[in-house]
């Protein structure tokens, strides 16, 4: 579902300079783990 929009990202922030490439681990793993506490508490 999201893996598009995930390496749409990916494919942006390759232009960006090296050192935003935490700011964009992190960004990813707190939407990954927002999209799994939203999913979690939507589909019971």
């Amino acid at each position: 579902m999201g893996s598009e929009e995930s390496l749409e990202k990916k494919g942006a922030l390759v232009s960006l300079p090296k050192h935003s490439y935490w700011f964009d681990f992190w960004l990813f793993v707190v939407f990954d783990i927002a999209f799994f506490l939203v999913m979690y508490l939507i589909v019971p």
